[in-house]
């Protein structure tokens, strides 16, 4: 009997011990990781491939009436400091002239009444555009982190290469009449060869410096759209044109 009541007294003992200790205590020194950073979407160390549709425009008092649409592609390097960069990019362009069929009066020899000349001023010839630039660019999302844009700056030098037109090198063959003061008449025939007008402007391959700016915007850290304007500064500055591009950009 006295040990049945001792083992109680024990039972009820421990219960009361237990009830007074409280709940577990949490050490005050635990360390919560903080959220990782976001991604950066202008990167340094990074490589960029870009595709883009062109628009050039004369401005030259030599082509001032041409114009051209093509194509291209860009391969740009960034350097550690993302801020600066170099770029080579490549454009072929189907360029035409806008001037018309022109009629003007011709003396095919001299002493005999002139004659009309109609000639053909809508002609087009392809060309390339290289160049090689040094690159500055601004990420906005350093200063406003949801706005993924970024002004940039390019300069550089590069070259215009002309091919042939479509019609460049057929021969031409043509009879006038032609009648002199006296009223006599005789038949003139001049042969010759038919040459672009387009490429009689830029002659064979130019070498060219330029500069401009664009803006870039990224729907992710690595998929891009941007357009961009560049002065071009042939050689011979009646040839200067403004070259337009817009496209898609992927960066690694």
């Amino acid at each position: 009997m006295k040990r049945l009541i001792s083992l109680a007294v024990l039972a009820i003992a421990s219960q009361a011990i237990t009830a007074l200790a409280g709940e577990p205590v949490v050490s005050s020194k635990q360390v919560i990781a903080p959220p990782p950073p976001p991604p950066e979407f202008f990167r340094p160390n990074e490589f960029d491939i870009g595709a883009f549709g062109t628009y050039a425009t004369g401005v030259g008092s030599g082509v001032g009436d041409l114009h051209g649409w093509g194509g291209g592609i860009d391969l740009t390097y960034w350097f550690p400091w993302k801020y600066a960069g170099v770029r080579f990019q490549g454009a072929g362009l189907d360029i035409r002239s806008g001037n018309g069929s022109q009629s003007r009066e011709v003396t095919l020899v001299p002493g005999f009444a002139p004659v009309s000349v109609t000639t053909s001023g809508n002609n087009s010839v392809a060309a390339g555009v290289l160049t090689g630039d040094f690159m500055l660019r601004l990420p906005l999302d350093d200063f406003w982190p949801s706005v993924h844009l970024a002004p940039y700056f390019f300069a550089g030098l590069g070259g215009i290469i002309v091919g042939g037109g479509g019609s460049e090198g057929h021969s031409v063959s043509e009879t006038f009449t032609v009648t002199n003061s006296a009223g006599v008449s005789r038949d003139v025939t001049f042969t010759g060869r038919r040459v672009s007008a387009i490429r009689n402007n830029f002659g064979d391959d130019r070498v060219l410096g330029h500069f401009g700016g664009g803006l870039e915007y990224r729907f992710t850290p690595h998929i891009g759209i941007f357009g961009e304007a560049g002065y071009d500064l042939v050689d011979g500055a009646s040839n200067n044109f403004i070259q337009t591009n817009f496209g898609l950009r992927f960066a690694f």
